[in-house]
């Protein structure tokens, strides 16, 4: 599944002219995500930059399957995905439109981590902004954290940032 759009309802390139910096934001509805998105939004008004703001729709791991076997399980799954990617919209919504910078909204199903770098090489990112969760020490070794695998792989600057 991939869909995309901009505000003016338009399929038009992200980038418009080559010479403006293109902004990728990994936003999913969390506050994490919100602090993201408004860290690229206010470096986005200094350079003049366009935005791409992402959803990434995780598929389901090995025991939200097993849950699937319970009746209506597979329907409050799906409207917990969707509610998570409203919720996500309307962060952009009301955090880019009063900028009036131009912006877009793409949802693609996968791996946070993968999705976002496949986007960041396919639209030649200059910069990747993802939400990072504060995590415990202990934590960090069961954790497979997208932030730091994307900041490890190198493929443009990712800038990592906390809710506060």
């Amino acid at each position: 599944m991939d869909h995309s759009f901009g505000p003016d309802g338009s399929d038009s390139a992200v980038r418009g002219s080559r010479n403006r910096p293109l902004f990728i934001v990994g936003v999913d509805g969390t506050e994490s995500g919100l602090a993201a998105l408004r860290e690229a939004a206010d470096r986005a008004a200094e350079v003049d930059a366009h935005i791409l703001c992402v959803h990434v729709r995780s598929l389901p791991g090995m025991c939200e399957m097993t849950a699937f076997l319970a009746p209506g399980a597979v329907a409050i799954s799906r409207e917990c995905r969707d509610s998570r990617e409203v919720d996500a919209w309307l962060q952009c919504v009301q955090t880019l439109d009063p900028t009036g910078r131009p912006w877009r909204f793409k949802v693609v199903s996968g791996r946070p981590d993968r999705c976002l770098a496949k986007i960041a090489r396919a639209e030649q990112g200059d910069a990747l902004f993802v939400g990072q969760l504060p995590r415990a020490s202990w934590s960090r070794w069961f954790h497979r954290c997208p932030a730091r695998r994307l900041a490890r792989w190198g493929i443009c600057p990712v800038h990592r940032t906390r809710a506060s």
